[in-house]
């Protein structure tokens, strides 16, 4: 017999829920954020990258400007750029000389923002573009057809980069200094 059986038969029942009936769960961030947006939808307590933003914008040389999603469109274009996003989904598209390009969506803290992948760019980062892979871009603005985007000169993996992951990029150490 359990232990909750034994102690509804001693108690008649009334205290089914003691404290110590009921199992405390702690789990990590990364978990509870995990949760919250498999249920929600959204993020609720934080957003993933959000234990980066200081070490990205700290992670800056060289002219590059660490910005968030909100501020692409206020930017003049070809600015030098740095931006950290969690990467929603990647679209491939071949070009006129049949090479594969790429179109990412990436999210922040303040929203959602595009970048631009060409064939060299692809060729050598293809392995990053995992949905859910939280990446820093170094890259410049560009407005062409009116739309802000970001277009990649180079791109790692935010946590190989500045914490623990479990994906590896073949530059863990940062972006090469031009």
């Amino acid at each position: 017999m359990s232990t909750l059986i034994k102690t509804e038969i001693k108690t008649g029942g009334s205290n089914l829920l003691l404290k110590e009936n009921i199992p405390a769960y702690t789990f990590p961030p990364s978990t509870i954020l995990k949760i919250e947006k498999e249920i929600l939808g959204i993020y609720v307590s934080a957003h993933p990258l959000s234990i980066y933003r200081k070490k990205i914008a700290s992670h800056s040389s060289h002219g590059y400007l660490p910005i968030q999603s909100h501020h692409i469109g206020q930017l003049s274009p070809g600015r030098p750029v740095l931006i950290g996003g969690l990467l929603v989904q990647t679209r491939r598209q071949f070009t006129k000389h049949h090479e594969v390009m790429a179109f990412l969506l990436l999210e922040d803290e303040s929203g959602f923002f595009e970048a631009i992948a060409f064939p060299d760019i692809f060729n050598n980062y293809f392995s990053l573009f995992v949905k859910d892979a939280l990446l820093l871009i170094q890259g410049n603005t560009s407005n062409k057809s009116g739309e802000e985007k970001i277009i990649i000169q180079e791109i790692i993996n935010i946590q190989s980069c500045l914490g623990t992951s479990k994906y590896r990029t073949r530059k863990a150490g940062g972006f090469k200094n031009p």
